[in-house]
Protein backbone atom coordinates (compact mmCIF):
# COMPACT_ATOMS: atom_id res chain seq x y z
CA UNK A 1 0.00 0.00 0.00
CA UNK A 2 3.03 2.23 0.57
CA UNK A 3 4.52 1.99 -2.18
CA UNK A 4 1.41 2.77 -4.33
CA UNK A 5 0.73 5.91 -2.84
CA UNK A 6 4.73 6.60 -3.72
CA UNK A 7 3.49 5.92 -7.44
CA UNK A 8 -0.20 8.09 -6.55
CA UNK A 9 2.13 11.03 -5.04
CA UNK A 10 4.73 11.15 -8.50
CA UNK A 11 1.48 10.79 -10.62
CA UNK A 12 -0.11 14.21 -9.38
CA UNK A 13 3.22 15.87 -9.18
CA UNK A 14 4.77 14.90 -12.80
CA UNK A 15 1.58 15.43 -14.18
CA UNK A 16 1.17 19.51 -13.76
CA UNK A 17 3.49 19.41 -16.22
CA UNK A 18 1.97 16.82 -19.17
CA UNK A 19 1.58 18.63 -22.55
CA UNK A 20 -1.73 18.51 -24.66
CA UNK A 21 -0.44 16.33 -27.15
CA UNK A 22 -2.32 13.94 -29.49
CA UNK A 23 -3.14 10.59 -27.00
CA UNK A 24 -3.29 6.87 -28.26
CA UNK A 25 -7.30 6.51 -28.31
CA UNK A 26 -7.15 2.92 -27.15
CA UNK A 27 -9.04 2.96 -23.85
CA UNK A 28 -7.27 0.76 -20.65
CA UNK A 29 -9.52 2.07 -18.19
CA UNK A 30 -13.01 3.88 -17.56
CA UNK A 31 -14.27 4.83 -14.42
CA UNK A 32 -17.41 6.46 -13.81
CA UNK A 33 -17.75 6.47 -17.81
CA UNK A 34 -14.19 8.98 -18.09
CA UNK A 35 -11.95 7.06 -20.55
CA UNK A 36 -8.22 6.83 -19.44
CA UNK A 37 -6.81 5.64 -23.35
CA UNK A 38 -3.43 4.78 -23.92
CA UNK A 39 -2.20 7.72 -24.90
CA UNK A 40 -3.06 9.07 -21.57
CA UNK A 41 -0.68 6.10 -19.28
CA UNK A 42 2.03 6.73 -21.82
CA UNK A 43 1.99 10.53 -21.13
CA UNK A 44 2.12 10.11 -17.31
CA UNK A 45 5.04 7.12 -17.77
CA UNK A 46 6.86 9.36 -19.45
CA UNK A 47 6.75 12.25 -17.01
CA UNK A 48 8.74 9.93 -14.65
CA UNK A 49 12.47 10.24 -14.14
CA UNK A 50 14.13 7.26 -15.50
CA UNK A 51 14.46 4.71 -12.29
CA UNK A 52 10.69 5.18 -11.58
CA UNK A 53 9.65 5.40 -15.33
CA UNK A 54 11.78 1.71 -15.30
CA UNK A 55 9.93 0.49 -12.59
CA UNK A 56 6.34 1.76 -13.54
CA UNK A 57 6.72 -0.10 -16.84
CA UNK A 58 7.38 -3.35 -15.37
CA UNK A 59 4.81 -2.67 -12.84
CA UNK A 60 2.06 -1.24 -15.73
CA UNK A 61 -0.81 -2.94 -13.62
CA UNK A 62 -0.14 -0.73 -10.51
CA UNK A 63 1.01 1.93 -12.06
CA UNK A 64 -2.77 2.53 -13.95
CA UNK A 65 -4.61 2.00 -10.45
CA UNK A 66 -2.22 4.57 -9.39
CA UNK A 67 -4.31 6.56 -12.60
CA UNK A 68 -7.49 4.86 -11.26
CA UNK A 69 -7.13 6.11 -7.73
CA UNK A 70 -5.83 9.53 -8.31
CA UNK A 71 -9.29 10.16 -10.81
CA UNK A 72 -11.41 8.94 -7.96
CA UNK A 73 -9.91 11.20 -5.03
CA UNK A 74 -10.02 13.72 -7.23
CA UNK A 75 -13.75 13.55 -8.39
CA UNK A 76 -14.39 12.84 -4.32
CA UNK A 77 -12.18 16.06 -3.37
CA UNK A 78 -14.65 17.97 -5.83
CA UNK A 79 -17.82 16.04 -4.63
CA UNK A 80 -16.53 17.15 -1.15
CA UNK A 81 -16.51 21.44 -2.27
CA UNK A 82 -12.47 20.74 -0.84
CA UNK A 83 -11.71 23.29 -4.01
CA UNK A 84 -13.57 26.34 -2.54
CA UNK A 85 -12.18 26.20 0.81
CA UNK A 86 -9.50 29.22 1.24
CA UNK A 87 -6.72 27.17 2.29
CA UNK A 88 -6.64 25.24 -1.27
CA UNK A 89 -7.68 28.37 -3.25
CA UNK A 90 -4.32 29.98 -1.92
CA UNK A 91 -2.53 27.04 -2.72
CA UNK A 92 -3.94 26.77 -6.19
CA UNK A 93 -3.20 30.49 -7.07
CA UNK A 94 0.79 29.69 -5.59
CA UNK A 95 1.02 27.01 -7.83
CA UNK A 96 -0.49 28.30 -10.81
CA UNK A 97 1.72 31.44 -10.27
CA UNK A 98 4.99 29.36 -9.73
CA UNK A 99 4.05 27.10 -13.15
CA UNK A 100 3.51 30.34 -15.21
CA UNK A 101 6.57 32.28 -13.75
CA UNK A 102 8.40 29.03 -14.67
CA UNK A 103 7.24 29.03 -17.86
CA UNK A 104 8.07 32.58 -18.65
CA UNK A 105 11.95 31.92 -17.85
CA UNK A 106 11.53 29.00 -19.78
CA UNK A 107 10.65 31.09 -22.73
CA UNK A 108 13.17 33.88 -22.10
CA UNK A 109 15.99 31.60 -21.51
CA UNK A 110 14.99 29.28 -24.82
CA UNK A 111 15.52 32.17 -27.02
CA UNK A 112 19.71 31.62 -26.39
CA UNK A 113 19.59 28.02 -27.80
CA UNK A 114 22.90 28.10 -29.91
CA UNK A 115 26.76 29.24 -28.82
CA UNK A 116 29.08 30.71 -31.70
CA UNK A 117 31.63 28.72 -32.26
CA UNK A 118 34.03 31.51 -31.79
CA UNK A 119 32.16 32.75 -28.55
CA UNK A 120 33.77 29.00 -27.73
CA UNK A 121 37.30 29.73 -28.54
CA UNK A 122 37.85 32.96 -27.32
CA UNK A 123 35.93 31.39 -23.28
CA UNK A 124 38.51 29.23 -23.97
CA UNK A 125 41.18 31.13 -24.51
CA UNK A 126 40.61 34.16 -22.08
CA UNK A 127 40.77 31.19 -19.41
CA UNK A 128 43.22 28.37 -20.29
CA UNK A 129 44.82 28.88 -17.01
CA UNK A 130 41.25 27.11 -15.73
CA UNK A 131 41.54 24.21 -17.87
CA UNK A 132 44.52 22.92 -16.45
CA UNK A 133 45.26 19.23 -15.81
CA UNK A 134 46.61 19.21 -11.79
CA UNK A 135 50.06 18.35 -10.43
CA UNK A 136 50.21 14.54 -10.69
CA UNK A 137 52.68 12.46 -8.58
CA UNK A 138 53.36 8.97 -8.83
CA UNK A 139 54.86 6.95 -5.55
CA UNK A 140 55.34 3.37 -3.93
CA UNK A 141 54.96 2.54 -0.10
CA UNK A 142 56.01 0.29 2.06
CA UNK A 143 53.48 0.08 5.27
CA UNK A 144 54.65 -1.64 8.65
CA UNK A 145 52.97 -1.85 12.14
CA UNK A 146 56.16 -0.91 14.30
CA UNK A 147 58.46 2.30 13.93
CA UNK A 148 61.53 -0.48 14.91
CA UNK A 149 60.74 -2.67 10.92
CA UNK A 150 60.44 1.17 9.19
CA UNK A 151 63.87 2.10 10.98
CA UNK A 152 65.54 -1.70 9.77
CA UNK A 153 63.53 -1.01 6.13
CA UNK A 154 64.83 2.32 6.06
CA UNK A 155 68.21 1.15 6.55
CA UNK A 156 68.32 -1.63 3.94
CA UNK A 157 67.19 1.12 1.33
CA UNK A 158 70.14 2.87 2.10
CA UNK A 159 72.22 -0.09 1.64
CA UNK A 160 70.70 -0.50 -1.81
CA UNK A 161 68.15 -3.01 -0.88
CA UNK A 162 65.43 -2.48 -3.90
CA UNK A 163 62.14 -0.89 -3.05
CA UNK A 164 59.73 -2.92 -4.79
CA UNK A 165 61.28 -6.12 -3.51
CA UNK A 166 61.64 -4.83 0.14
CA UNK A 167 57.59 -3.47 0.03
CA UNK A 168 56.67 -7.23 -1.48
CA UNK A 169 58.36 -8.92 1.22
CA UNK A 170 57.21 -6.23 4.34
CA UNK A 171 54.64 -4.08 3.48
CA UNK A 172 51.37 -4.82 5.23
CA UNK A 173 49.21 -2.68 2.27
CA UNK A 174 47.56 -4.45 -0.88
CA UNK A 175 50.07 -2.50 -3.03
CA UNK A 176 52.56 -5.27 -1.83
CA UNK A 177 51.57 -7.14 -4.34
CA UNK A 178 52.75 -4.37 -7.25
CA UNK A 179 56.04 -3.36 -5.46
CA UNK A 180 54.03 -1.14 -3.21
CA UNK A 181 53.07 1.52 -6.06
CA UNK A 182 50.31 2.97 -5.37
CA UNK A 183 49.46 5.02 -8.87
CA UNK A 184 49.24 8.47 -9.67
CA UNK A 185 47.65 10.96 -7.64
CA UNK A 186 46.77 14.66 -6.88
CA UNK A 187 46.75 16.61 -4.31
CA UNK A 188 43.96 15.79 -1.57
CA UNK A 189 43.57 12.32 -2.73
CA UNK A 190 45.46 10.42 -0.20
CA UNK A 191 46.54 10.84 3.83
CA UNK A 192 47.80 13.89 4.52
CA UNK A 193 51.03 12.59 6.15
CA UNK A 194 51.72 10.75 2.57
CA UNK A 195 51.07 13.76 0.61
CA UNK A 196 52.71 16.08 2.39
CA UNK A 197 56.05 13.60 2.09
CA UNK A 198 55.66 13.00 -1.58
CA UNK A 199 55.22 16.70 -2.60
CA UNK A 200 58.66 17.29 -0.71
CA UNK A 201 60.65 14.94 -2.81
CA UNK A 202 62.18 14.65 -6.14
CA UNK A 203 61.53 11.63 -8.55
CA UNK A 204 64.11 8.84 -7.67
CA UNK A 205 64.05 9.83 -3.63
CA UNK A 206 62.97 8.22 -0.92
CA UNK A 207 61.29 10.22 2.40
CA UNK A 208 61.79 9.51 6.07
CA UNK A 209 59.31 7.48 8.04
CA UNK A 210 55.95 8.94 8.14
CA UNK A 211 53.51 7.81 10.93
CA UNK A 212 49.81 7.21 9.98
CA UNK A 213 46.66 6.10 11.75
CA UNK A 214 47.74 2.71 9.73
CA UNK A 215 51.09 2.77 10.98
CA UNK A 216 55.00 3.71 9.94
CA UNK A 217 55.51 4.21 6.26
CA UNK A 218 58.38 4.83 3.65
CA UNK A 219 57.11 6.58 0.60
CA UNK A 220 59.34 6.92 -2.70
CA UNK A 221 58.42 9.00 -5.38
CA UNK A 222 58.50 7.52 -9.14
CA UNK A 223 56.82 10.17 -11.01
CA UNK A 224 55.87 13.35 -11.42
CA UNK A 225 53.00 14.94 -14.10
CA UNK A 226 53.44 18.34 -14.31
CA UNK A 227 50.03 20.53 -14.75
CA UNK A 228 49.24 20.60 -19.04
CA UNK A 229 46.49 22.39 -21.03
CA UNK A 230 43.67 20.31 -21.61
CA UNK A 231 42.32 20.62 -25.52
CA UNK A 232 39.36 22.73 -26.46
CA UNK A 233 37.26 19.40 -27.79
CA UNK A 234 37.74 18.01 -24.23
CA UNK A 235 35.83 21.11 -23.29
CA UNK A 236 34.19 22.29 -25.40
CA UNK A 237 30.60 21.00 -23.85
CA UNK A 238 31.18 22.38 -20.72
CA UNK A 239 31.87 25.75 -22.18
CA UNK A 240 28.95 25.39 -24.18
CA UNK A 241 26.46 25.06 -21.03
CA UNK A 242 28.56 27.73 -19.39
CA UNK A 243 27.58 30.36 -21.77
CA UNK A 244 24.18 29.36 -22.67
CA UNK A 245 23.58 29.27 -18.79
CA UNK A 246 25.01 32.64 -18.67
CA UNK A 247 23.23 34.03 -21.77
CA UNK A 248 19.57 32.79 -20.64
CA UNK A 249 20.80 34.44 -16.41
CA UNK A 250 21.23 37.65 -18.64
CA UNK A 251 18.13 37.15 -20.50
CA UNK A 252 16.65 36.45 -17.25
CA UNK A 253 18.03 39.68 -15.59
CA UNK A 254 17.70 42.33 -18.45
CA UNK A 255 13.56 40.72 -18.35
CA UNK A 256 13.63 41.77 -14.42
CA UNK A 257 15.19 44.76 -14.99
CA UNK A 258 12.72 45.73 -17.74
CA UNK A 259 9.55 45.14 -15.97
CA UNK A 260 11.31 46.46 -12.62
CA UNK A 261 11.49 49.88 -14.61
CA UNK A 262 7.74 50.04 -15.97
CA UNK A 263 6.46 49.15 -12.57
CA UNK A 264 5.88 50.88 -9.40
CA UNK A 265 8.05 49.35 -6.74
CA UNK A 266 7.97 50.60 -3.17
CA UNK A 267 10.18 49.15 -0.20
CA UNK A 268 9.19 50.04 3.71
CA UNK A 269 13.24 49.04 4.43
CA UNK A 270 12.47 50.02 7.98
CA UNK A 271 9.26 47.63 8.27
CA UNK A 272 11.07 45.11 6.92
CA UNK A 273 14.28 45.56 9.03
CA UNK A 274 12.14 46.07 12.29
CA UNK A 275 9.13 43.76 12.16
CA UNK A 276 9.95 40.79 9.55
CA UNK A 277 11.97 37.88 11.33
Amino acid sequence: MRKSYIFLSLIIVFSIFSGCGDAKSRTLATVDGKAITVGDFEKRLAKLPPYYRALAGQRKKDFLNDMIAEQLLYKEALKRGLKTEPEVRDLLKEAQRKILVAKLIEVEGGKKTGVDEAEVKAFYEARKDDFMTPLKLRASHIQVDTEAEAKEISRKLKEGADFGQLAREYSKDPSKERGGDIGYFAKGQLMPEIEDACFKLEVGQVSDIVKTQFGYHIVKLTDKKEPQAVELSEVKGTIEKELKDAAQRESFDGLVKNLKSKARVKINEKLLEDEVK
